[in-house]
């Protein structure tokens, strides 16, 4: 989800390459901290932990093309934002889900398979808003990436309105619905915002969107789930 600040170009559109330069991981705390809060706007009070477990699930499905990082960082960099971003994924990784759901918890299938579907589409849509590492969105009928690029590595922004959102959820569940709506809401003016601001002012703008790494313990930059810099 994350790639060096330095890269901000804008590739919608554009044809995949190798890469060079791009930080070649993604944040999933993140994903699943804006599944949570996705899961607040009805799941978690209609089907409980079982539903918002699984929307936490489809919003972490397209990740698992990441497993090739066992194999190494070439296998990663080749098959990373493909298998796991393409259509196979897309279209059946929330009907199983969702078939599961039903088969152990006797939740309503098609009201969750749309819950589900909307977790992984969401997860899609900010891996191409996010950051500059084009997803291969219609994988294998095309290899055509799709990036915009908006944000930065280490953009603190995102995470801190996510994390703070998923806190307030626990200390407030009454008002999750509100909660997770307003942090979501957030999130989408400011990504709207970074589209008009390309490049970050110096100062306390320029240190969120990612100039506060910079000579910090790895410690804090692993509670972002950056486990790499």
């Amino acid at each position: 989800m994350k790639m060096t600040a330095a890269v901000l170009l804008n590739t919608w559109g554009r044809r995949p390459g190798r890469f060079e330069g791009y930080r070649l991981e993604m944040k999933v705390p993140e994903h699943i901290a804006f599944s949570f809060l996705l899961a607040q706007l009805e799941v978690q009070q209609e089907y409980g932990w079982p539903g918002t477990t699984l929307v936490i699930a489809a919003g972490c499905l397209p990740d698992l093309d990441g497993i090739g990082i066992i194999a190494g960082w070439r296998c990663y960099r080749r098959y990373h934002r493909i298998l796991g971003h393409g259509l196979p994924m897309t279209v059946l990784g929330p009907l199983v889900l969702a078939g599961v759901g039903s088969l152990l918890f006797h939740l309503p299938f098609f009201p969750m398979w749309g819950w589900l579907q909307v977790s992984l589409l969401c997860h899609l849509l900010t891996d191409v808003s996010f950051y500059n590492w084009p997803v291969q969105l219609f994988w294998p009928i095309s290899k055509r990436g799709w990036a915009l690029g908006l944000l930065s590595w280490n953009d603190l922004v995102p995470t801190l309105l996510l994390y703070a959102g998923v806190v307030m959820a626990f200390v407030w569940p009454a008002q999750a619905p509100w909660i997770g709506l307003a942090i979501l809401l957030s999130l989408m003016a400011y990504l709207y915002w970074r589209s008009r601001r390309r490049e970050p002012n110096a100062g306390v703008e320029e240190w969120l969107a990612g100039g506060w790494t910079h000579g910090s313990p790895r410690f804090y930059r692993w509670l972002t789930g950056d486990f790499v810099t």
